[in-house]
């Protein structure tokens, strides 16, 4: 699974602060994602949600990220 959330939010100019408050998931868990840590779905749904996008948007399955 490949993470396109570091592209996203710097193409967006979003502030970790601000996904953080409006997904209500920690900075530091976020940064874990940034990182390359994979969510738990309830989260990745909520981060999805809080940009707009759906979750396969963000997160895709490496031959679709190709």
């Amino acid at each position: 699974m490949k993470s396109y959330l570091k592209e996203i939010i710097e193409e967006r100019g979003i502030k970790i602060t601000w996904l953080s408050e409006k997904s209500g998931i920690s900075r530091n868990t976020i940064h874990t994602y940034l990182n390359g840590g994979i969510p738990a779905l309830d989260k990745a749904y909520a981060i999805a949600n809080a940009l707009g996008l759906s979750v396969k948007e963000i997160w895709k399955d490496e031959e679709d990220a190709n």
